[in-house]
């Protein structure tokens, strides 16, 4: 057996309660983050139906790359109407 193969198997798709390796986790809860929609209020202005990550032990929210560009692009849109 190779060596990465055993942390290969033990995160399979297949087999369910185990982590995947891309899991996200929250630094204080040790968390897997869940994703999350809701309002969010940005100089002033509410965006309604904004993507996030959420831990589901502390609430902590924080945003992807992604989604700090959409909200960026939309305050700016905002803004500018």
């Amino acid at each position: 057996m190779r060596l990465g193969q055993k942390s290969l198997e033990k995160n399979s798709p297949n087999k369910p309660n185990v982590m995947k390796a891309s899991a996200l986790l929250c630094p204080a809860c040790c968390v897997e983050y869940v994703e999350v929609e809701f309002d969010l209020e940005v100089d002033g202005f509410i965006l309604h139906n904004v993507n996030a990550l959420r831990c589901p032990a502390c609430e902590e929210e924080l945003f992807t790359p992604q989604q700090y560009e959409t909200i960026r692009k939309r305050t700016k849109d905002s803004t500018e109407h």
